[in-house]
């Protein structure tokens, strides 16, 4: 099977675009299952870190925002584990909102 770079092409087009769509894609149905109450906050904040950091093309502010908001995602589920009602709302909005950054034409 040809790679794409022997199928004609150009490198960073619609394969780089299929593949950050997909992460991305990844990303908004962990954010569904929290904000659906299906799940957890852990499970989105490794969901952002592993398909954040695949990203291709993120600006250094994004990546960094990365860090924090799953940061905040892991104390909420820690508040959650110890029998306390974390705060997620403000956390939600703030990975909507960073979701809106990123960069989805690569």
């Amino acid at each position: 099977m040809p790679l794409l770079s022997q199928v004609g092409l150009p490198q960073g087009t619609a394969s780089d675009e299929l593949i950050s769509a997909s992460l991305i894609a990844r990303i908004e149905a962990s954010l569904a299952l929290l904000q659906e109450y299906q799940g957890h906050a852990r499970e989105l904040a490794e969901s952002i870190r592993g398909n954040g950091r695949a990203l291709e093309g993120m600006p250094y502010a994004l990546i960094k925002e990365i860090d924090s908001i799953a940061m905040d995602l892991d104390i909420a589920q820690w508040y959650d584990e110890d029998g306390f009602a974390p705060e997620i709302t403000p956390i939600l909005g703030r990975v909507q909102s960073w979701l809106t950054k990123l960069p989805r034409d690569v």
